[in-house]
């Protein structure tokens, strides 16, 4: 595959997937330094989780429907900077309802606003003649993500602590997603005439 505009793109992309669900699976480290500060119980934060889950799934649709109407390319610039609020605000949780809100709720919808959905879209008009290459490019940014953002959620956990960890990722998310996000508004809608000519 020949370095393009949007072969570049799709590396961000691939990128953009690595921090956002590396965030998602990070929970699992920040599971354990809720319950070493607040003595939490395990249940009330696996429901946080839950919430989560929900909220993602049941959003992506919404997310797929903006897709449709406007680039994907801006729904996840949007959900970019919802993520970097959102995770500014699950490190100033001091209560259970705080914690369903910030992470069940606003998190999980900014996840899945600059995560997987757009991500697809923009993949599948950028890449109607390569498309099982480029998703599966793509789709490596969320293993990536669990094995380089999980363990650096911890180590940021372990020498500043977990409020310091999400602040720092509020601000990854804004310096990169944002961005890289808005660089792919500079690459031409490919329409069916044009997906059409690539196929030939």
């Amino acid at each position: 595959m020949t370095v393009t505009p949007r072969v570049v793109a799709l590396a961000s992309i691939a990128l953009t997937l690595a921090v956002v669900y590396g965030l998602w699976y990070a929970f699992s480290v920040v599971l354990v330094a809720l319950l070493n500060e607040f003595g939490w119980s395990r249940s009330t934060l696996a429901g946080a989780f839950s919430v989560f889950m929900l909220m993602h799934g049941g959003l992506s649709p919404v997310v797929g429907a903006l897709c449709a109407r406007a680039r994907p390319s801006r729904v996840m610039a949007a959900g970019g900077v919802a993520l970097s609020i959102a995770l500014l605000g699950v490190s100033l949780v001091a209560q259970p309802w705080q914690l369903y809100l910030s992470f069940g709720v606003v998190t999980a919808a900014a996840v899945a606003s600059c995560g997987w959905v757009p991500s697809l879209v923009h993949v599948q008009r950028s890449f109607p003649d390569r498309l099982g290459l480029a998703m599966g490019i793509a789709s490596a940014g969320v293993g990536v993500g669990i094995f380089v953002v999980v363990p650096a959620f911890q180590a940021l956990i372990d020498a500043f602590g977990w409020r310091a960890a999400f602040r720092a990722f509020a601000l990854i998310c804004l310096l990169w997603i944002v961005p890289s996000s808005l660089l792919l508004l500079r690459e031409p809608a490919r329409g069916a005439a044009t997906r059409a000519r690539d196929t030939t």
